[in-house]
């Protein structure tokens, strides 16, 4: 029986929160699936020329992700540049131009377009990375596929190559608000893009913002499933303050922003250690399960009144 990576994180309970980092800049690049390899920036077709230049921009900072959907075009690559937002259309005898170009600051108004979807939802399916994300990552794209199809938004869904926790899979990212999350099945599609949206965290799968650290991201989720139980829904949460207790423990406190409402809440954090294999790949070259230190959330509270965090499915 063929064992998942992303099966035994389940079954040894280990948390989604805190694990939503992510670079910054990000560059997302169209590129048929069938010809991607096993490093998540190159396909086995690429040119010499064309590795090269994604590997400059790999050196200045820049994470380039293959990416790839039915409606694409075969002889036109799709560009993201993200956060920021700017889409761009590159005949592949320009791409080497194009990378360039963007490696070294020069204009890119030759290639750019103005057709941005509001959100443009990444979809890890790298099997050749981990079979989790062909197993689990497959079916939830094209959940997702079909439910966008019915919706008004304009959500754009696409295959991407890896992005970070394969054991977490199906792990999604959402641009333009880089928002990270795992365990997205594909009977959550609907439920998923309702969240998206309304430009809201889908907090049963959502890993933390990624501007924050591991500890941090923990927090902010308690605090938005908690305030969700209230109806508010805050933006970015911002840290405020963080203390270290007896026996590891700390005390994260966050303020938010809904509107016009405001507040902070703190979180009483306790460590925790749960052993999981990083991937498929690890347990079948028979090494030992990973132990990960993560943080189990006590309580969350205001001021001097202790409330008590309720639990999320």
């Amino acid at each position: 029986m063929t064992a998942f990576c992303a099966q035994i994180s389940r079954d040894v309970a280990e948390p989604l929160p805190g694990t939503g980092g992510h670079p910054g800049a990000n560059l997302l690049l169209s590129w048929p699936s069938g010809r991607w390899s096993k490093t998540f920036n190159q396909a086995k077709d690429m040119t010499t020329d064309e590795v090269d230049a994604i590997a400059a921009l790999a050196e200045a900072g820049r994470r380039l992700n293959l990416i790839d959907r039915k409606a694409q075009s075969l002889t036109t690559h799709r560009a993201y540049l993200m956060p920021e937002s700017r889409a761009f259309d590159v005949p592949r005898a320009e791409l080497v131009a194009f990378l360039s170009a963007l490696k070294t600051g020069q204009s890119l108004a030759d290639w750019e377009v103005s057709d941005i979807p509001d959100s443009v939802v990444l979809c890890c399916t790298h099997g050749k990375k981990d079979r989790c994300c062909a197993k689990f990552g497959n079916a939830s794209y094209k959940a997702l596929t079909a439910t966008a199809e019915t919706r008004p938004e304009a959500i754009e869904i696409w295959q991407s190559t890896h992005l970070g926790g394969c054991r977490l899979a199906t792990s999604i990212l959402v641009f333009p608000q880089a928002r990270k999350y795992g365990r997205v099945d594909a009977d959550l599609a609907d439920a998923f893009l309702d969240a998206e949206s309304q430009d809201r965290p889908f907090l049963p799968c959502y890993r933390g913002d990624r501007l924050l650290s591991p500890e941090q991201q923990v927090a902010e989720v308690a605090i938005r499933q908690h305030l969700a139980h209230q109806k508010i829904w805050p933006d970015r949460l911002e840290p405020e303050s963080d203390t270290d207790l007896e026996g590891g423990r700390k005390t994260i406190t966050l303020r938010w922003r809904s509107g016009i409402e405001f507040g902070q809440l703190s979180v009483l954090l306790a460590p925790e250690t749960v052993q999981r294999f990083g991937t498929c790949t690890a347990m079948d070259d028979g090494e030992e399960p990973v132990v990960h230190n993560t943080w189990q959330v006590m309580s969350v509270f205001a001021e001097d009144s202790l409330i008590a965090l309720t639990s999320q499915p």
